[in-house]
């Protein structure tokens, strides 16, 4: 008996001593563009890390398309310091390839300038971070300026995008076949379509703004997905559900100001509720969607409905289509301040 107690002592330690010798292991590179870091290059990082490794850039611009297959974190040195001021710009040399591609698990890229520069062809060539195949991956506060595609995620589940700002590209960021994935606190504007989910489920976006955009957020045979809490506003179409986008909440959305705030076309059994809705035209709801939960509807810039018990919600419904029985029945009083 005392020689098990004495072995399984000697098998914790060893485990013990493992994960401190694999914690030790990683090393944190160091890249500059004046020759005071390690290395010159990020690619040049990269080949020479292992996983589990930092690298840390310092300011400067780096003319590179950036290939990532291990489990690195790579970071600016502003991220790091706080100080905006100095930025980190990685530019692309080669315009129809990525200029981050992300292959491996558990990569972390966080403070950097991407600037990419459209392909100009018809197809999305070029993406400012690209993620396929991988989970666990974080990209945090990137400024993402003149790419095809901002963020893209193909195949993807698990990652998180957040305080990222995308501007003047075609698409700000899509996800393809990608599930389960957290979007948060990200900017989208001046693009073609701000936030794209195509054949993605599961997915949250939680306090994005996408503005100025030809359209906010586009969900396309996207079913499950969770919006709440994000600020849509000056869009040419605020949210558009195309192609059986069905069964997704919209919760605690801000559409203001928008052409089309909400488009639903050929998508049904959506929940939309506790959302405000001031735009030049408020909703068109082709299919047979959910307006209202079982407490409360969505405050609308056009309902002249009373509200005479004082509860804050009106007496009279908001008809949005007719014919298919999309209304809200327990449409928000316009003296009623924020959602219930």
């Amino acid at each position: 008996m005392k020689g098990n107690s004495i072995q399984g002592i000697c098998i914790v330690f060893l485990l013990v001593l493992g994960a401190t010798a694999t914690q030790a292991s990683a090393a944190v590179l160091t890249v500059g563009t004046s020759g005071e870091g390690n290395y010159t290059s990020i690619q040049e990082a990269v080949n020479n890390a292992q996983n589990g490794d930092t690298i840390v850039v310092s300011p400067g611009i780096y003319i590179e398309n950036v290939n990532v297959n291990k489990e690195i974190a790579i970071i600016s040195k502003t991220d790091l310091s706080g100080n905006k001021t100095n930025r980190t710009y990685v530019i692309g040399i080669v315009p129809t390839n990525d200029v981050f591609s992300i292959r491996s698990n558990n990569v972390k890229i966080a403070g950097f300038h991407i600037v990419g520069g459209p392909s100009g062809m018809d197809t999305y060539q070029e993406v400012g971070l690209y993620l396929e195949g991988v989970q666990n991956c974080s990209l945090n506060n990137n400024t993402l300026i003149l790419n095809d595609v901002g963020i893209g995620l193909n195949n993807s589940q698990g990652n998180f995008l957040d305080n990222n700002q995308i501007c003047l590209g075609s698409i700000g960021i899509v996800l393809s076949r990608s599930n389960e994935n957290k979007l948060s606190n990200n900017l989208v504007e001046t693009n073609d379509e701000g936030i794209l989910l195509e054949n993605s489920t599961n997915n949250t976006l939680m306090n994005n703004t996408a503005e100025s955009n030809e359209i906010g957020i586009l969900l396309d045979t996207s079913r499950t997905n969770m919006l709440g809490y994000n600020s849509i506003s000056r869009n040419t179409n605020g949210v558009i559900l195309e192609n059986m986008a069905d069964s997704n909440t919209l919760t605690n959305n801000s559409l203001y100001m928008n052409g089309l705030g909400m488009y639903l076309k050929g998508s049904t059994s959506n929940m939309i509720y506790f959302n405000k809705l001031f735009n030049f035209m408020n909703a068109v709801d082709e299919g047979i969607n959910s307006w209202n939960s079982s407490s409360a509807g969505n405050k609308w810039k056009d309902y002249n409905g009373t509200d005479a018990d004082g509860n804050g919600i009106g007496d009279t419904p908001y008809v949005v289509n007719q014919t298919t029985g999309s209304i809200d029945y327990m449409p928000l009083a316009n003296n009623v301040s924020g959602n219930q």
